[in-house]
């Protein structure tokens, strides 16, 4: 394990992204450290995280000069180019000459492995350097790295003062300091941040970081959710004084008093004797809770704020003041994600307007979605904890690999290895996937192949039917029975199948890492058999039934005696159980959410992964027109049988209430739907769930992940399977709550759904475990895992 130190301004918006990375880095064991004039960043560390403040022997004079950067640019409006000129001169290097010293001594006490300097924090590649100390940079503002094409001239001067600092504390070459050439971290998107012409290797994009900051802080949640007309947020940061605010949130007023829209304003509710009926007007608003709920932001471009709005898909007007705002406001205009304006010059009816177009235009909603998707994708905080232990670690050339995926004949456990499967691919391995029924071409990534072994298969079609058709009687069965159908009417069976068509395949193609799904026993058998490294994949909570040999031993003695069977007849006689890797199994979920305190060493909770996209047709226009809560409601692809049923229910309890519904069920089931339901057999779920207020669900863990995943609140009625653990869970964790599908009323499940929507614990809870999914990394650290394994397992073949 390794010693990480963050060197940070006493800027917020610079800090809070370090937060979360150090946190990540502390869940997997590293010691990390903050170095700052800040003595209140302590209350804001993660657990485990260490405040080192630079402090000096202080006269009066030197202690308020120290105290002056913790708010001087707050103090002071500038505009455009005349903002980066105060920026350096006024702040920047005499807070970088005052904070030298001290940073030098707080790193030979602490003596790190990396350390990680902000991009404006120029005194710590100097002190790395002077100390011999590898460094990292994080860039919080990417429009330092753009201003090098767009501004060139602009740029040399800022190097110019950075090189004069560098000489002035020691550093003689004509170079800047202030980006490493071991790795700096551009916390956006490839995406966002948009092309430039050689930019070296050492820039990585890890998308934003987004710290899940919670703050108390009162809001009339009720007011919020029962306004039925369009919301937005009104927003500019704390860079102006009074005055300066007064004009602006006049423009504000006059612009949308007369307008059907809820206005939610950020500023002193004593700035105006008497605000529009119609605004919501706050001091301080908790803003990661509120967005969701929201449908365009008007801010000032600040960094931070336009990344979160973008993560929820949601497009703005951007109204640039000073600093690298108006790189921003840029990149939303060229993203087609919002509208800009000019701080000086624009006139009321120029925001009316402009917010006009970001609300009744869909182009802006579906850009800003596309900016937030690129942000996922990136990985955030997971991705900037990989690369940091990654520049620790000499960089050896990737073997490329042979990986078969292993998979049953149901989606929910096929799904993630498509995603895992897209990422191999592209990083130059060979990737096939193996099942027992046929898998539509339009599934598989580009570059990559589905096996199906159709000859061997022949004398099992009927039997194959059969039991996928079993399925259905799941709702029926007790849970003794669940299990006999699922291990010894389904997975045994199909184990039993795959041998033949498996040897048929391994015999030309001859792969290094089977991955078998944690339910498709044939893959990590036939690997055991054969002598090939094997890792499994769970898409699903593991332990769902339990310690049942403590338990419940003859239950345990009867599954133990099944598997041995299962083997010895396939051809394996050794003593212990081979269905899954002992070396490494990957878990599509959090370990908190998972309710696990300790974890085998061979078991990785790594995250849902997303799975491939599926762009289903889907009313749209109808979706974004519906101004009431959105309920998402699924039971899957299996539990056909009692589909009527279930979705009379759900007729009847919302048929004639202020919500949209939208299921995803075949539409012919009834001969007329409600008008305030949106009905397709197959949705675009998870283009879906970023519109969506809550989710009702039976259980399937894809469902429940990408519910998480998004931060909403979930009703769960578990009917069969793991879904009562994946009940259990729900609940443990505060994000949801479960009605047995047996137990289920109409009026049970109106009330229900009512709480959730209108109780902010549920989402808040839902938030928590969304921020657990994004730390533990996701499709990157699958990939990460996958590969170590090949080289441990080569470095091991070759000794």
């Amino acid at each position: 394990m390794a010693k990480f130190a963050f060197i940070v301004p006493p800027l917020t918006g610079h800090v809070n992204p370090t937060l979360s990375i150090g946190a990540t880095l502390l869940e997997r064991g590293h010691e990390v450290a903050w170095i700052s004039l800040d003595p209140t960043l302590e209350t804001k560390l993660p657990e485990g995280g260490k405040l080192l403040l630079i402090q000096y022997d202080q006269t009066d004079e030197e202690k308020k000069e120290s105290e002056q950067y913790l708010d001087i640019i707050s103090k002071k409006v500038v505009y455009g180019i005349d903002s980066v000129k105060f920026l350096y001169e006024e702040v920047l290097i005499p807070l970088n000459r005052h904070c030298y010293n001290g940073i030098i001594a707080l790193l030979k006490k602490y003596q790190p492995d990396l350390i990680i300097g902000d991009h404006q924090l120029f005194a710590a590649p100097i002190a790395a350097k002077t100390l011999g100390i590898p460094y990292a940079t994080s860039v919080t503002a990417p429009a330092a790295i753009k201003i090098m094409n767009e501004l060139p001239k602009v740029h040399e001067w800022e190097v110019n003062q950075i090189v004069n600092l560098q000489k002035e504390l020691g550093f003689h070459e004509e170079r800047s300091l202030a980006t490493s050439d071991l790795l700096t971290l551009v916390l956006t998107s490839n995406y966002f941040f948009g092309e430039m012409d050689d930019l070296p290797a050492q820039y990585q994009f890890t998308g934003p970081v987004l710290t899940e900051r919670r703050i108390s802080c009162e809001f009339d949640w009720d007011r919020l959710n029962n306004a039925t007309n369009k919301k937005i947020l009104v927003s500019i940061g704390t860079t102006f004084d009074h005055d300066h605010k007064k004009a602006f949130f006049q423009k504000v007023v006059d612009a949308f008093k007369d307008e059907d829209l809820t206005v939610v304003v950020v500023s002193d509710p004593q700035l105006f004797e008497q605000w529009p009926e119609n605004f919501m007007v706050y001091q301080q608003v908790p803003q990661l809770d509120l967005l969701p709920h929201l449908d365009g932001v008007v801010c000032h471009g600040g960094h931070n704020t336009v990344s979160e709005t973008l993560s929820n898909g949601i497009p703005l007007v951007v109204i640039p003041i000073a600093y690298d705002q108006s790189h921003v406001a840029g990149r939303v205009v060229r993203t087609e994600a919002g509208e800009r304006l000019n701080f000086n010059r624009f006139k009321a009816n120029h925001l009316r307007e402009a917010v006009h177009q970001i609300l009744h235009n869909l182009s802006y909603r579906e850009a800003a979605q596309k900016v937030g998707q690129s942000f996922v994708e990136a990985g955030g905080s997971s991705t900037a904890a990989d690369l940091l232990e990654k520049a620790l670690t000499p960089t050896t050339e990737m073997k490329k690999a042979k990986f078969l995926f292993v998979i049953p004949p149901f989606f929910g456990h096929i799904s993630p290895t498509l995603s895992v499967g897209v990422s191999l691919i592209a990083r130059g391995h060979e990737v096939k996937w193996f099942g027992i029924t046929p898998l539509s071409d339009e599934h598989i990534p580009e570059g990559g192949s589905y096996y199906y072994p159709h000859e061997d298969l022949i004398p099992y079609q009927d039997e194959i039917q059969r039991i996928l058709k079993r399925q259905d009687d799941g709702p029926a069965c007790s849970g003794p029975e669940v299990m006999k159908l699922a291990l010894e009417e389904t997975y045994v069976p199909f184990a039993k199948m795959m041998m033949p068509g498996l040897s048929r395949l391994t015999e030309s193609w001859k792969p290094d890492v089977i991955v078998n799904d944690c339910i498709t026993f044939g893959g990590a058998l036939f690997a055991h058999k054969h002598n090939i490294p094997c890792v499994t994949t769970t898409p699903v909570p593991p332990d769902v039934m339990g310690d049942t040999e403590k338990s419940a031993p003859k239950i345990w003695e009867w599954q133990q005696n099944l598997i041995k069977d299962l083997q010895k007849e396939v051809g394996i006689e050794d003593d212990g159980i081979f269905i899954h890797s002992h070396k490494l199994n990957m878990v599509f979920t959090s370990q908190a959410f998972a309710g696990f305190e300790t974890v085998p060493s061979h078991m990785k909770f790594v995250g849902p992964v997303k799975g491939r996209p599926n762009h289903a047709p889907f009313e749209w226009d109808r979706l974004h027109a519906a101004t009431t809560p959105k309920i998402f409601v699924s039971l899957g692809t299996l539990l056909v049988d009692i589909r009527k049923a279930f979705f009379e229910k759900v007729i009847a309890a919302f048929a004639d209430q202020p919500v949209t519904v939208v299921a995803a069920t075949p539409p012919d089931i009834f001969e007329e739907w409600p008008s305030n339901f949106i009905v397709n057999s197959f949705v675009p779920q998870s283009e879906l769930m970023p519109h969506m207020d809550m989710v009702i669900c039976h259980g399937g863990f894809n469902t429940v992940n990408d519910t998480f995943r998004n931060g909403l609140p979930m009703l769960i009625t578990p009917i069969a399977y793991d879904h009562f653990h994946i009940a259990k869970l729900i609940e443990q964790a505060g994000c949801g709550i479960s009605i047995r599908y047996k137990r289920l009323r109409v009026e049970a499940l109106r009330e229900t759904v009512f709480e959730l929507l209108e109780n902010p614990k549920y989402r808040t809870a839902a938030k928590e475990v969304q921020n657990t999914f994004h730390t533990a990394g996701g499709n990157d650290k699958a990939v990460e895992l996958l590969e170590n394994f090949v080289q441990q397992e080569s470095t091991l073949a070759s000794v």
